[in-house]
């Protein structure tokens, strides 16, 4: 299963999710690759200083992961992809059975799916991608967040929105500094969060 965790802005959480969701799935005694396609390459420093070797990674920033990854066998192949439209943007939705879009409890970021959505499209005439958002950093009981969730809803065509939701908590930031997850530390509220969208995906695919 290749798991794409991308939109075309940046700053929205992509990093983090890609390695935390990568962490829970060697938790779970599966075979997880970790692809960063950003040449930022957050997701390679997080494993340069990650302890365990459960994870195994690779930076490919050139736009034939729709190729280069089809040939590799693993339970999980998660992507972070970059912030931005390119070539190797459009690669990784490619290649992807599931693509996750982060999207941050704000207007800017809510326009910012469109462009996302219509890559999707173009990709979708020749294969055929599941697709769901899924709003991060969000500050719980908030108006903001709930008018975006309800705008995302308009996206339902083409992607819905996940049920799982990942709140702001520092958490995250302490646990990547780290080389973890943070189902590795103990922060329950952080890590119900991403237990609760492992389980999620793991329903999506059939698991």
């Amino acid at each position: 299963m290749i798991l794409t965790i991308g939109a075309t802005k940046g700053g929205v959480g992509k990093s983090t999710i890609a390695t935390n969701l990568s962490v829970i799935a060697a938790k779970s005694n599966k075979k997880v690759t970790l692809i960063d396609a950003d040449i930022q390459g957050s997701s390679m420093a997080f494993r340069s200083i990650r302890e365990q070797d459960d994870i195994q990674a690779f930076q490919i920033t050139t736009p034939t992961l729709h190729k280069d990854l089809s040939q590799l066998k693993q339970d999980w192949i998660v992507i972070d992809a970059g912030g931005r439209d390119s070539k190797t943007f459009r690669s990784a939705i490619m290649a992807s059975d599931i693509l996750i879009i982060p999207c941050l409890p704000s207007s800017v970021d809510f326009w910012a799916a469109d462009d996302v959505i219509e890559i999707l499209k173009e990709a979708r005439v020749y294969k055929d991608i599941e697709a769901y958002f899924i709003l991060n950093q969000v500050i719980p009981n908030t108006k903001l967040a709930t008018e975006i969730i309800d705008a995302m809803n308009t996206y339902s065509e083409h992607a819905n929105l996940l049920k799982s939701i990942l709140c702001s908590r520092i958490a995250y930031k302490n646990a990547f500094s780290e080389g973890k997850g943070v189902t590795e530390t103990s922060d329950k509220k952080a890590s119900n969060e991403m237990k609760q969208l492992y389980n999620e995906i793991k329903r999506i695919i059939g698991e």
